[in-house]
């Protein structure tokens, strides 16, 4: 994400290469903790409630950002309609990845969701008349084709049975379009907008639309015995305990630490230089889901892993671009 972060004087005497890479490693390790978190309590609360939350207690630290970097006049909007748009577009990405999350090893989860480069790149192809050499048709092919074997287990039983088909992988698949989506849409209609709005209005779209969530679905109407596998969205509020609230509350500023880490990355340090270690995530959640759940990907699935990232890595070098 390059967004945010104007104020980068304390870093400029440190190597910006360097202080790039600890500070993107830093930030993938934090945004780690945040799904560590959600996949937690996700039997507890449903995942608008969890937006909900995330999104209030990350928004006292992101103004307290926003004032270190100039103040509210950063949150000046050029574009109101790309703005709703984008918002819109995070929302629907973050909420479908936390369901995912929920519903299969959190490995997995995180590998499928880092596509979003290559549907990135195919995007600006079509959109943005952006050209792609025979080895990036290639890259971009051997990463789909790793997408595939990671799902195939579920596609196989959905061939058979459609309702032996697991939403999961589906799910953080979508969460990378979408977010690969706003990223496109980001560099044709943001190129006027502050890095501080960029951020700050996502999190209030989260927040609205969590709260929305809240009053149509928050007493659990549409939640049905038959249909557990949407638990996660459907059920109804609970009113958060003491140990749940703070880790609601650990959350928020999370998200907002993991936000600075990221854009302060990208802002001292060449995108081309910092953007494959965004992927340091993957063997994070590796650890993560094994120490927590015993969850371990298969040896298919640790090859569809790797041509996953390989094939993004070699896009983000070749096209400077950044997943999250």
């Amino acid at each position: 994400m390059k967004e945010l972060i104007n104020q980068t004087q304390p870093f400029q005497a440190l190597n910006p290469s360097l202080t790039g890479i600890l500070m993107i490693i830093s930030g993938g390790f934090i945004f780690s903790i945040q799904d560590v978190i959600i996949k937690y309590i996700s039997g507890s609360y449903p995942v608008h409630e969890i937006v909900f939350f995330r999104s209030l207690f990350a928004i006292l630290p992101i103004f307290f950002i926003v004032r270190m970097e100039g103040g509210i006049h950063l949150l000046r909007m050029h574009n109101t309609s790309y703005h709703i748009i984008r918002g819109l577009l995070m929302f629907f990405s973050y909420t479908a990845y936390y369901l995912a999350i929920a519903a299969i090893p959190l490995s997995l989860a995180v590998t499928l969701f880092f596509c979003c480069p290559l549907f990135i790149t195919v995007l600006s192809v079509v959109f943005l008349n952006e050209k792609m050499d025979k080895k990036g048709w290639v890259a971009l092919c051997s990463g789909f084709i790793g997408v595939l074997v990671i799902m195939g287990p579920d596609l196989a039983a959905g061939w058979s049975d459609f309702s032996l088909i697991h939403y999961g992988p589906f799910l953080s698949v979508l969460s990378g379009c979408f977010y690969a989506t706003n990223a496109v849409c980001t560099r044709k209609f943001g190129i006027h907008e502050s890095g501080s709005s960029l951020v700050f209005y996502p999190i209030l779209t989260y927040l609205l639309f969590g709260g929305l969530l809240w009053m149509v679905m928050g007493d659990g109407r549409f939640a049905t015995e038959e249909n557990k596998n949407m638990d996660f969205l459907l059920r109804s509020w609970t009113v958060p305990g003491t140990k749940d609230l703070l880790l609601l509350l650990v959350l928020g500023f999370v998200a907002a630490a993991g936000t600075y880490c990221l854009s302060l990355a990208y802002k001292i340090s060449d995108a081309s230089v910092v953007a494959p270690f965004e992927y340091f995530a993957i063997p994070i959640s590796v650890v993560w889901g094994y120490l927590f759940w015993k969850e371990m990907p298969g040896p298919i699935q640790i090859i569809g892993i790797f041509m996953i990232i390989a094939a993004g890595i070699y896009v983000m070098k070749k096209k400077s671009y950044s997943p999250k």
